[in-house]
């Protein structure tokens, strides 16, 4: 495969640095000086600048003062360093929020926010997007070709919604677009006879949203139990953030070119990660993990989180855009810090799994306010002296060996499918910011990620519209909504010869959250699984359950939902135990076309998986890296690209040792030497190696 380019072709380095609040420091001019120094000496080429600067750069209305960022940019520049410029849009200053109060958030309870906190703004104010217009244009125009600027950051950590008037008119436009402009389209999609909700236009809709505390009405108002229409809402809000993105972006374009991104959060799911990535030129995300609580949990949690960023932008490189160094993350509190060998383990896993970048939140702390005791690289202290400088020196001083894993990718055969509107669908709630996990969606697309990942299967984690046919085999976790023009298209793909693996809910419900008739699967995939479910059998989660599935001589338990499945031309291969499923068909099978389908008619959990996907993907010619194998906790990832390739062995073990074998003769990127044979690597240890 071909490498994918630097983010910056002018740097094609790992950029390392971080979030850095020089306005903090504009009456101590003398610390943006240490501050060079300091960076030269950790081996950090890189600060993340103006976040949330929009205060200190427009203090009143229309007037402007650009000379503190002239000077830092400047001395970031002569000091060899490279800078990542945010656009402010993230905090208004208060003069904003004053004068034009329609900037403002309104609540669930309809009433307007006051100033304060941060992301508290309408996007689809036209006074906001003016003035973010204004001075994103300000800086591009400034700042967009200076040579030490590789990239734009737009906002930070997008999120949240809107209930106010012109927000519930945008969504109520958004809804005339998708159905035409037709009332009666959407009454039937939404099935809106149910208890009397039928519209008779557009303009009686009101977005969904919950009952005010201490009201005499509990519960969802404005029609959230119209289960299409609250699906609608949270679509909307989606495509909210990513159009102001995209706003933003553009104001960007009319001086610059340099690539622009926004840091996203993994858990975040107020808006599709996957459609972000189509406005994005690269994308970057937030990771903290916390090593000291379970560090073999984070590790599958970091390769699971850094393989989805991956997939955003179908295989390239993306930026680690913040990470904690030192502590495992902090604000107004403490937390458990991290031990020089978990904080140089992570960015290798970070990098193991497609990052490009090692940037930290933050470069220098705060003297007061939210996140003064947040893990930064320059304590109070202000020396470098310390352990945690120390050890982002080391980190440094091992990422300037790496220069040739840029833009390397990593070359997978198997995906998992992970669809927004699914998880919105099933999860409950309004207002969801991280998944609820009510039907177990996140757990089960972590657990089928898991399957290839403890095997050293590379994986892929993918949307819907991404394309299949560079894959042999595709999983489905619960696609409980499908469309007909994508039924078409998984068809086509098995047809064409691809594998299918699909669990329970299988094309329960169409796009609208409308439950298709003629049974399930809908959507044309009873042809495809050959079988029908004529019930499920749902359990609760973290209740126990009655039944498992026999598989020779084991058997494994079922977690949240059971199917009741009658066959039609499928096969079976695995069947239930215990209560009305006793002897039923569970795990199904049949060739359709040149592929084939395997169909699992529960909720599986790991052990299950881990046993069966390996071994069917097998028949697809998918199988373990074989250059290097090991232990139990032994992982391997390889990046390529350019006939390079790079491997990434490391102990996801926190205290056990484990032998690894090298099959073939490497060389050690980080020390020159030669390796070949076995070696044992200690818990939390990694070797990165070429041929």
């Amino acid at each position: 495969m071909k490498k994918f380019p630097p983010i910056s072709k002018d740097f094609p380095h790992f950029l390392h640095g971080g979030d850095y609040n020089p306005e903090q420091w504009i009456e101590t001019p003398e610390i943006w000086d240490e501050d060079m120094s300091l960076m030269k000496e950790g081996n950090l080429n890189e600060f993340t600048i103006g976040i949330f600067s929009w205060a200190e750069i427009e203090k009143e209305e229309g007037v402007f003062d650009f000379s503190w960022l002239d000077t830092i940019i400047e001395k970031i520049h002569n000091a060899g360093g490279k800078v990542v410029l945010a656009t402010p849009s993230a905090a208004r200053p208060k003069w904003l929020s004053d004068k034009y109060p329609e900037v403002l958030r309104v609540n669930e309870t309809l009433v307007r926010n006051k100033f304060g906190h941060r992301h508290n703004h309408c996007f689809s104010s036209p006074v906001y997007r003016e003035k973010v217009r204004i001075i994103d244009e300000k800086l591009s125009e400034r700042y967009g070709k200076h040579p030490a600027v590789v990239a734009w950051h737009i906002s930070n950590e997008l999120n949240g919604r809107c209930y106010c008037d012109r927000c519930a008119e945008n969504f109520r436009n958004f809804l005339r677009k998708k159905f035409d402009n037709d009332i009666e389209k959407l009454n039937h999609e939404y099935w809106t006879r149910f208890w009397s909700h039928g519209f008779s236009s557009f303009d009686e809709i009101e977005p969904p949203r919950t009952a005010a505390s201490g009201s005499l009405a509990t519960g969802p108002m404005g029609d959230a139990c119209v289960l299409g229409l609250n699906l609608a809402w949270k679509e909307f809000c989606s495509e909210q953030i990513i159009d102001i993105t995209a706003f933003e972006k553009e104001a960007i374009r009319k001086y610059s070119s340099l690539p622009v991104t926004t840091n996203c959060m993994p858990m975040h799911i107020g808006f599709d990660h996957f459609k972000m990535g189509k406005v994005l030129d690269v994308h970057s995300v937030d990771l903290y993990p916390r090593w000291s609580s379970d560090f073999t949990g984070f590790a599958k949690y970091c390769a699971y989180h850094c393989t989805f960023c991956r997939g955003i932008k179908e295989g390239q490189p993306f930026m680690v855009m913040e990470s904690a160094p030192g502590i495992n993350i902090g604000s107004v509190v403490y937390h458990k810090v991290k031990s020089a060998e978990e904080q140089l383990f992570e960015a290798v896993d970070f990098i193991a799994h497609g990052a490009d970048t090692v940037q930290y939140f933050q470069w220098r702390k705060g003297r007061g306010a939210y996140e003064k005791n947040h893990g930064a690289v320059v304590d109070h202290y202000g020396k470098s002296d310390n352990r945690v400088f120390q050890m982002v020196k080391t980190t440094g001083e091992m990422l300037e060996k790496l220069d040739g894993v840029i833009g390397t990718g990593i070359d997978a055969k198997a995906a998992v499918v992970y669809d927004y509107k699914t998880q919105w669908a099933l999860d409950s709630g309004l207002a969801s910011f991280a998944p609820q996990d009510t039907n177990g969606y996140f757990t089960l697309t972590r657990n089928l990620f898991n399957a290839f990942w403890d095997k050293n299967i590379p994986v892929d984690i993918i949307s819907y519209d991404m394309d299949f046919s560079k894959y042999k085999a595709i999983c489905l976790p619960l696609p409980y909504i499908m469309t007909e023009a994508l039924a078409d298209k998984i068809k086509k793909f098995v047809s064409d010869g691809g594998m299918l693996i699909s669990t329970c809910l299988a094309a329960t419900a169409n796009e609208n959250d409308l439950n298709y008739t003629g049974g399930v699967p809908g959507a044309g995939l009873r042809e495809l699984f050959g079988l029908r479910v004529d019930e499920v059998d749902y359990y609760g989660a973290g209740a126990p359950t009655p039944n498992a599935v026999i598989a020779g001589d084991k058997e494994y338990p079922v977690r949240l939902h059971a199917e009741l499945i009658v066959p039609d031309d499928a096969k079976t291969l695995m069947t239930f135990k215990g209560d009305i499923l006793e002897g039923c068909p569970a795990v199904l099978t049949k060739n359709y076309g040149n592929g084939k389908v395997y169909y699992i008619g529960f909720n599986p959990g790991l052990e299950f998986l881990s046993d069966f996907l390996p071994e069917a993907v097998s028949e697809c010619g998918i199988a373990p890296l074989s250059e290097i194998t090991g232990d139990e906790f032994i992982r391997v990832t390889k990046r390529e690209g350019d006939n390079e390739e790079y491997f990434f062995v490391m102990n996801i073990s926190g205290t056990e040792e484990q032998t690894v074998s090298l099959n073939e003769s490497f060389t050690d990127v980080l020390t020159g030497e030669k390796k070949e044979g076995n070696f044992t690597l200690k818990g939390k240890g990694f070797m990165i190696l070429t041929k």
